[in-house]
């Protein structure tokens, strides 16, 4: 059998399927990561398998290792990537690993290993590390991998000149291993292995000394099975306790998998979801348009309160009692946790959640549970485009204008051509939905291509909110050189005597845009993409917000020696000055350098929501 696989070792250039014979008891499929020799030294890399064929195997090179035990990759995902690689100008591997969650990737380790029958001792070498090599080598067994050299000789380039010279003169060869980057999560299940009856006479028989023993197997022929950890923090046994059980055979042990799912608290429904007129008008034509064979896009053009999630849960509810999944995307990580709360209320244990602010084992694991059906509902950001639905019939994009829809990383995707080509693929309802669509949607739209629904009131007949509009010139003609205007602060003055809240939004974090020269009006530049550095005053450090280089404050300008000034507000600076102006108030600041895996968007909104902030 010939497979054709694609491996990511090949540069775009050279970037194809390429031919490899396999037999029969490795049991290949589409959709399996492979390992194969790949050029001239037969180099180890990974590879996935695109499709089967019979044909000559003379002169192929053999397929090495099967790294999957099931195909990781549907037909309509292996379609998806080859979708990327064309529209985007990525490799085939690349566009497979931004589909698949990061812990589920391999890894390679390199294995160094003395060659047979050389004698190097006693040689001249040219390079004055080679001996430690070759000794370390020796002392472990004559095997070593890359991270246990690395701690030998920790500078790269001397590594890499030491290593590429031994492999030369032949002293040492090399192959590598691929590893998964994280592993599944599992516990021990302990279940009794002997008759109730047989169980509870042999612990009566134990002498008291084994009293631990006896309250195991009390408890496991009540229950049958449990957890080890269970059975030892209900019984105060200890786990060598169990295993002991095991040895005597009345307990056997197995490892159970475990899915690592961050708990959703539902939200508090008042009652069941009832649309007004205007969404029910707009369900029932987006109810309409799904069923259809192909049932292409459609926008949902909605003034801000106007209910549009309303119309997308009674949509994601058709969708699931027709036997469907869906797929609601947001732009931001930050709305996801009210929106899941609320999606949790309606649909249970069906919702699954993919965003990058998750723990590696909980995006696996989510991403396990939409692949094997059970979840029918994923909801995230940008990368849940990408989510393994089974029998896709519906794609939401929730304001659909937001610029991260678009990734900024190779492949350089856009989520809403994405979603609209993996609808057109999967016969799905591609819904677009916001209160300012872009440009090119609504002309899409008003031209034909996409239906157009519209929301004109709001819910319940509120009115927009009153909005004003401040002169920052005049605010500083008058002396006022804060970032607040008087008029904000009056009002932020009466919300805190009336016992409201106040939310202030800033599309800048750290504490200034920059630090300018007063002289020569240059300020300091990253030195690796030329943009202007951010000034954050909480570790006194100017760091580049595009490619994360930081480097300690300078207090005179680089280049002419003159003083540096602070331009420009950002939200560090912003809560400063709220704590000087109000004292007494506590002050909560979320941006992307206070969030994180302990401080979570989840926790942080719970504080405002719950603490009065």
């Amino acid at each position: 059998m010939i497979a054709k696989i694609a491996v990511s070792a090949a540069r775009f250039s050279i970037d194809k399927p390429y031919s490899y014979r396999f037999g029969e008891e490795m049991a290949l499929s589409p959709g399996i990561r492979v390992m194969v020799p790949f050029g001239t030294g037969n180099r180890r890399t990974e590879g996935v398998v695109l499709s089967l064929e019979q044909g000559d195997e003379s002169g192929l090179k053999a397929v090495l290792q099967k790294l999957d035990e099931e195909p990781l990759l549907t037909e309509g995902m292996l379609r998806l990537a080859a979708f990327l690689r064309e529209r985007y100008f990525c490799t085939f591997l690349d566009a497979v690993r931004c589909m698949i969650p990061a812990p589920l990737w391999f890894k390679s380790m390199e294995r160094f290993s003395l060659a047979e029958g050389c004698p190097w001792e006693g040689k001249a070498t040219r390079q004055p590390d080679a001996p430690a090599v070759l000794e370390f080598l020796e002392s472990l067994g004559g095997t070593a991998d890359s991270g246990q050299l690395r701690e030998l000789i920790p500078e790269e380039e001397r590594r890499d000149k030491v290593l590429k010279y031994l492999l030369n003169k032949k002293w040492i060869t090399t192959e590598s291993d691929f590893l998964r980057r994280t592993g599944d999560k599992s516990e021990r299940i302990a279940t009794l292995a002997a008759s109730a009856e047989e169980a509870l006479a042999f612990a009566a028989s134990r002498p008291k000394g084994a009293a631990m023993q006896k309250a195991v197997l009390e408890l496991l022929c009540s229950v049958g099975s449990a957890a080890v950890k269970d059975i030892c923090y209900y019984t105060g046994a200890s786990a060598q306790t169990v295993k002991r059980l095991e040895t005597l055979g009345y307990v056997t042990i197995s490892d159970r998998p475990v899915l690592r799912c961050r708990e959703i608290v539902p939200a508090k429904l008042d009652g069941p979801l009832v649309l007004n007129e205007e969404q029910q008008t707009a369900f029932d034509g987006l109810r309409t348009q799904a069923d259809r064979e192909k049932p292409g896009v459609a926008l949902l053009y909605g003034v801000t309160g106007s209910g549009k999630t309303s119309v997308y849960l009674k949509l994601i509810e058709n969708v699931l009692e027709a036997g469907k999944s869906a797929m609601l995307l947001v732009p931001e990580i930050a709305l996801t946790p009210q929106l899941l709360s609320v999606l949790a209320a309606y649909f249970g244990d069906q919702v699954a959640l993919l965003h990058s602010s998750l723990s590696a084992g909980e995006r696996a694991d989510q991403w396990k549970r939409l692949k094997n059906g059970d979840a029918k509902v994923a909801v995230g950001t940008r990368s849940a485009v990408f989510a393994p639905c089974q029998n896709l019939g519906l794609i939401i994009l929730d304001e659909e204008q937001e610029h991260s829809y678009r990734s900024e990383q190779a492949p350089r995707y856009a989520a809403k051509e994405v979603a609209i080509w993996r609808g057109n693929q999967e016969n799905a309802l591609v819904l677009l939905g916001s209160a300012t669509p872009s440009v090119e949607t609504m002309y899409r739209a008003k031209k034909g291509d996409y239906r157009l629904y519209e929301l004109s009131r709001r819910f319940g007949g509120r009115s927009l909110p009153r909005v004003e509009i401040v002169d920052m010139r005049q605010e500083l003609k008058n002396g006022n050189d804060s970032p607040f205007s008087d008029f904000l602060l009056d009002a932020m003055r009466d919300n805190l005597q009336r016992g409201d809240q106040t939310i202030l939004f800033l599309n800048r974090r750290g504490n200034s845009r920059a630090l300018v020269c007063v002289d020569c009006r240059k300020s300091p530049e990253c030195p690796r993409c030329s943009n202007r550095l951010t000034f954050h005053s909480a570790n006194s450090r100017l760091m580049c917000h595009y490619c994360g280089h930081s480097q300690r404050v300078v207090q005179r300008c680089p280049d002419c020696g003159g003083p540096l000034k602070p331009l420009g507000v950002g939200t560090q600076k912003i809560q400063e000055a709220l704590e000087f102006e109000f004292p007494d108030t506590e002050v909560l600041r979320m941006d992307a350098d206070t969030v994180s895996a302990v401080n979570t968007h989840e926790k942080l909104l719970d504080r405002f929501k719950n603490e009065k902030i």
